[in-house]
């Protein structure tokens, strides 16, 4: 751990009163230097220095004059947005919080857009700790962090780490939840990988763990999940092979017993709810309903035909909403109990991730980045987000989740009252797949760049 000396180029503000300051100016070779110090006095002060570091001292914050300083320790810690501060006296307190802002300096591949922030905070130890602990105020600007302290000592601006529920599979793919786990497909481990690369399991993980489970036997190609009470569904994609068919299975909960519903095309994804299950079929370019009770004949029912390749679905009590992918360009939705198609959006840059509200569809787009919105009703479209390559959606109340593959790699909350984004997390390997249950964390799926490199992470969001 390396520390240096900076200059401070502004020192106090008439308007809290008085300040001096002093200090000596390394040459900025790391070596030996005095830290900048200050003295302030009842009536506050504010230093700011030359990146963008500002201290704040209000009025009645100390009772006597009491010299500052401050120097800037170079450690890099994992999540760190900006450098960190060792401020003294080590220990002093104070009897108002002090301010602070902490510069983020942190190199993107791409930069942030306009309304677009970090989810960073503050973090402070003990001079030697390394139990940092977050601070309680964060408001984040595209410069800096303000937030407040009512001691000193080691300071720094810093994002979350997922936390990982399951670690080194080969490519997951699809997740899902209930109130107990998380379920998701995968290729397996290095450990249990079927010799047949193509084939997968369907895991689960209770929160809060890392030790997943197989609940299923090897299975083709597994792409998409959804859960109810009794039962995990998935879409077996049989690898598009005539000989290994593509099906909709389910795996009951309590028994683990295996039962295939039906067989057809090649099933790219999967919804339901209580009276039926829906489902993409990305060879026939159909979505198909499938009543749970058996009223169909225990056959599946077309929705809808030239449906593109319907590799992400959403619904709502009466509808079902898919994005056609590259083959079609086009933003649908059709009505539960059939009828015709509508299309909400064309001419799109391959949609892919979906969600939906009372109000508004919303979709992502892997081609030129975009997430946007437009009425269930129909009507124009609107912006919500420019990234660079989008994948999953998920909506919780009026936050939207997304996941971006390219540029930053971000996992990102927009808050679609206040039109702002929060980047949630830099550097995800691939993130495609991203669910927000009600109460719950958000979770989402980072495929990995190579093999066995995939994870399922978790993130305490709003």
């Amino acid at each position: 751990m390396h520390r240096s000396s900076f200059v401070v180029v502004a020192c106090a503000a008439a308007a809290l009163g008085s300040a001096s300051c002093g200090g000596t100016d390394t040459d900025g070779d790391n070596g030996p230097g005095t830290s900048p110090q200050f003295s302030v006095d009842s009536q506050g002060g504010v230093f700011t220095a030359v990146d963008g570091f500002k201290i704040e001292v209000p009025p009645g914050a100390v009772s006597a004059a009491t010299d500052l300083t401050i120097e800037h320790v170079e450690d890099t810690r994992e999540g760190a947005v900006g450098p960190m501060y060792l401020l003294g006296p080590e220990g002093q307190t104070f009897d108002k919080p002090v301010t602070l802002t902490l510069p983020i300096l942190v190199e993107l591949e791409a930069e942030l857009g306009e309304n677009t922030f970090l989810d960073a905070r503050g973090f402070t130890a003990p001079k030697g700790s390394e139990d940092f602990t977050p601070l309680s105020r964060h408001e984040v600007t595209a410069a800096g962090l303000v937030t407040e302290t009512t001691h000193f000592s080691n300071f720094y601006a810093g994002m979350v780490s997922p936390t990982v529920l399951a670690n080194q599979h080969y490519f997951p793919k699809a997740i899902a939840a209930d109130d107990a786990y998380i379920y998701f497909a995968s290729g397996g481990t290095e450990e249990n990988a079927p010799a047949d690369s193509n084939d997968g399991f369907i895991y689960r993980v209770k929160t809060g763990t890392a030790e997943a489970e197989a609940i299923t036997p090897a299975d083709p190609d597994p792409t998409a999940l959804w859960v109810n009470d009794s039962d995990v569904y998935w879409a077996s994609g049989g690898d598009n092979d005539p000989v290994i068919p593509s099906a909709i299975r389910r795996v009951n909960k309590a028994s683990l017993e295996v039962e295939t519903l039906a067989e057809v095309g090649y099933l790219l994804s999967l919804i339901g709810d209580e009276s039926a299950i829906y489902f993409g079929d990305g060879d026939g370019h159909n979505i198909y309903k499938l009543a749970l009770d058996g009223s169909d004949g225990g056959e599946p029912v077309v929705l809808a035909a030239d449906a593109g390749k319907p590799e992400h679905l959403a619904q709502d009590a009466e509808n079902v909403y898919w994005t056609g992918g590259k083959a079609t360009n086009k933003v649908y939705k059709v009505a539960k109990s059939g009828g015709e198609v509508t299309v909400l959006a064309e001419n799109e840059a391959e949609p892919t991730g979906i969600a939906v509200d009372a109000k508004f569809v919303y979709w992502g787009n892997a081609g030129d980045g975009g997430v946007f919105k437009a009425p269930i009703a129909g009507g124009e479209k609107t912006l919500i987000h420019q990234g660079g390559s989008m994948a999953g959606l998920a909506i919780r109340g009026s936050t939207l989740f997304s996941t971006d593959m390219s540029r930053n790699r971000s996992v990102n909350a927009h808050d679609l009252e206040s039109n702002t984004t929060v980047v949630l997390a830099l550097g995800q390997h691939f993130a495609w797949r991203v669910i927000a249950p009600e109460g719950q964390d958000v979770f989402w799926v980072n495929g990995g760049d190579y093999r066995f490199e995939g994870q399922i992470v978790s993130y305490q969001a709003p």
